[in-house]
């Protein structure tokens, strides 16, 4: 019997010898779904409690909170950037909802949504010192580690630490990233520059005792491979 095979946007299916760039698929199923499901306005309370209270006074947001703080007072705290920052807390309701869905393609156009949000947002911010980036950075980065693209994540985790040498999130991740690789020196390295950095955050003490635990001594050393 001939082989059969068929071709949807240049990407070829035969049997036996399946050909398709793998890149390309990836980027056409999010499209497609893109169509389909919608960006996650925050509709209600409940979804509103899931998010960080800075959320409740942002734009749209703050109809569902009945914040009484004027949005302008925010803007002087925080900079001209929270005029933008709904579309940031719009990505965690999205990211948060991904969790629920039990079908995974659907979960995942969550998760492309959550990137196109904070992509507005930074898109938009024109302040490079914005109040919140580096917290940005870091849940750009998280998205994309759910996305299977750690190469693209760690350099936003990179970001946050320059922009906010401080910053114990990024140093945390970036390290668990290491852990994930099996570089463990490398983890611990993370950790003691983030210690060093942040005032000797305790969550970074914690993780570098529970790293160190685990290797022994070659983990103290920084030689564990």
């Amino acid at each position: 019997m001939a082989k059969r095979s068929f071709k949807i946007n240049n990407l070829v299916f035969g049997s036996g010898e399946t050909q398709m760039n793998i890149k390309k698929l990836i980027v056409l199923l999010a499209l497609f779904f893109a169509t389909t499901v919608q960006a996650d306005n925050v509709e209600s309370v409940s979804e509103l409690l899931r998010l960080p209270a800075y959320c409740k006074g942002t734009q749209q947001i703050r109809e569902i909170s009945g914040d009484p703080v004027p949005i302008e007072e925010y803007i002087k705290r925080y900079g001209l950037g929270y005029n933008h920052l709904h579309h940031y807390c719009w990505a965690l309701n999205s990211e948060n909802n991904a969790v629920y869905m039990s079908d995974r393609d659907l979960a995942h156009s969550k998760i492309f949504h959550a990137i196109s949000d904070i992509d507005y947002v930074l898109r938009n911010n024109h302040d490079p010192k914005f109040f919140f980036l580096p917290e940005i950075y870091v849940s750009k980065a998280r998205i994309l580690f759910k996305l299977n693209q750690p190469d693209d994540a760690v350099p936003w985790l990179k970001k946050a630490i320059a922009l906010r040498p401080n910053y114990s999130p990024a140093y945390a991740r970036i390290s668990d990233y290491y852990v994930e690789k099996g570089d463990k020196a490398e983890a611990v390295k993370i950790l003691k520059q983030g210690i060093a950095k942040s005032n000797k955050s305790d969550m970074l003490i914690h993780r570098l005792r529970e790293l160190e635990s685990q290797g022994g001594d070659a983990a103290k050393s920084g030689k564990i491979k």
